[in-house]
């Protein structure tokens, strides 16, 4: 496989590589959908908190922080996916989320 440098290739700047590039995505975007599954694990306990003993609206609640922590569960296996084998595999360059 050939090494392109993408930087001065396609004048990307300092993004040398497609592992690189990827990596200034990625982080992002866990960032986001980690700040997301927090809220709506909020929101959960807040139903929760303010049901009022109403038995449809804790089970609401019930079902939206069953939802958080599952959200949470598989950003956490993607993650640890992406950061131990998607590098590897598709043979990026320069591709670790954590340095």
């Amino acid at each position: 496989m050939n090494n392109v440098d993408l930087g001065n290739q396609y004048a990307f700047g300092w993004i040398t590589s497609l592992g690189q590039g990827t990596n200034l995505l990625i982080t992002p975007v866990f960032s986001i959908a980690m700040a997301g599954v927090v809220l709506y694990f909020i929101i959960g306990g807040l139903q929760f908190l303010l049901s009022g003993g109403d038995k449809e609206a804790i089970a609401k609640a019930q079902k939206r922080i069953t939802h958080a922590i599952i959200g949470f569960i598989l950003l956490i296996v993607l993650f640890l996916f992406m950061q131990f084998f998607v590098g590897e595999f598709l043979n990026l360059g320069g591709f670790k989320i954590i340095k």
